[in-house]
């Protein structure tokens, strides 16, 4: 059985968002997920997306979380990624382009980052 796709809102600091994301992680998802990522950027905060309970990742969730990257390369929050699922680590491997995506063990390494104000 398919677990339900969900995206569940974590802590939130003045500065910063948490998004765990569970589910498959593909066409019918994806956009969710990115005008869920898009409305922290517009309100000016920084956002940490959990990825531990992505069970499969497609090629449109891999083009949306890029999407995401460059959009907030362009301020004025920053984006990392943590936790991420085998699923999603073995795409990730396989294009090889965790270089471009900002990636953490956990979120408390990732707010520790935002927190010091650099981008790993």
């Amino acid at each position: 059985m398919i677990a339900p796709f969900t995206i569940e809102r974590g802590p939130i600091s003045d500065r910063s968002v948490i998004l765990r994301v569970r589910g498959e992680l593909d066409a019918r998802n994806a956009p969710g997920v990115v005008e869920a990522c898009t409305q922290v950027r517009r309100d000016g905060k920084s956002l940490v997306v959990n990825l531990a309970g992505v069970s499969f990742i497609a090629s449109s969730g891999i083009g949306g979380l890029l999407a995401l990257v460059e959009e907030f390369r362009q301020g004025p929050g920053t984006l990392r990624l943590v936790s991420i699922s085998p699923a999603v680590r073995s795409v990730v491997n396989l294009l090889n382009i965790d270089r471009f995506l900002g990636i953490d063990e956990n979120e408390q390494a990732a707010l520790d980052i935002l927190k010091d104000g650099t981008n790993g």
